[in-house]
This record gives C-alpha cells, structure tokens and sequence, in this order.
C-alpha cells in the first residue's frame, strides 16, 4: 500500500488519524485481541492508525503503553512537526509501513522504543504471521522491562540493607 506525501502530511496535519485504545489487564498473558481486530479493520484506510493498548494506566500513569501504528516515517505520529519535515509532499509513492511502540520508564531513556513491523502490503499478504511478529516483539519486550524492574528493586534492596548497617 502506497500514500502520497501530500496525502501523508494531510493524515498528519489534519489529524484525520484513526485513533483506538484499549485497556490491557497485567497478567502473564497479555491480550492483543482488541488491537488485532481493530487492526484489521482499519488497516486499508487511506488515514493513519494508532492502535493502542494500556497496561496499568498506560505510560501516562506509570504503566506501559503498546501501540500499533501505521505511517511512512519511523516516528510515532505524535511528533506532527518531525514528521512535517521528514515527508516530502512531492513524492507519490510512499510505502505505508506498520510500526510497533512501547512506552515505559524502563524500556529506554526516552521511555519509547519504536520498531518496524512490516509494510502494509506485507500485513495483507499474510496478517498471521506479522501477528505473531508482533505478540513475541511485545511480549520480549514487557520481559525486558520486568527484568529492568527486578534488578532495580534488588538495588534498592541492597542499598537499603547497607544503609542499615
């Protein structure tokens, strides 16, 4: 699936974005269903998407935030005045890619990771298998992040007990 870059920018500037959220409850097995369904209905609008999921309040609160988001550029929708920059309004055939986002204070410095899943194209020619892509990325990470949290509640531990002494 391709886009203009004038169509892009207009997705972008116009905020003509296709916009889901679905609470996420924290268990071990995180369900991407909703997501998936609202993926797959939307997915052929000639808008972007933003698919995402809360687990625990969602970034904004102190959780995690996993999001599914359709764009040319890899950077989340939101940064509108990067993205302004970064596509040219007079290219005609820009691929539409799907990308994968996680939001947490201990995924990264800047609490994101952004991650390209697949072209649109690729998502239509064989949504199962990008599914799965996407559930195994989403679940290394949220282990990546439960381990960064473990080891900083070892350290505050540790440096509790030696405080102590």
């Amino acid at each position: 699936m391709q886009i203009t870059g004038e169509k892009a920018l207009e997705n972008i500037a116009e905020d003509t974005i296709y916009y889901y959220k679905d609470n996420i409850s924290d268990s071990d097995h995180i369900a991407l269903d909703n997501l998936f369904m609202a993926l797959d209905k939307h997915i052929n609008d000639d808008t972007f998407i933003h698919i995402a999921g809360e687990i625990n309040g969602g970034i904004d609160e102190g959780g995690t935030t996993l999001t599914l988001e359709t764009n040319v550029v890899n950077l989340p929708l939101r940064y509108t005045n990067q993205l302004k920059k970064l596509i040219w309004p007079e290219k005609d055939d820009n691929d539409v890619n799907l990308y994968m986002i996680v939001e947490n204070v201990d995924v990264s410095q800047s609490n994101l990771k952004i991650t390209f899943v697949s072209s649109v194209t690729a998502y239509l020619d064989d949504s199962a298998s990008v599914k799965t892509k996407i559930s195994q990325w989403f679940d290394e990470q949220l282990a990546n992040i439960v381990a960064a949290q473990s080891d900083i509640e070892e350290t505050n531990e540790s440096d509790n007990k030696t405080s102590d002494n």
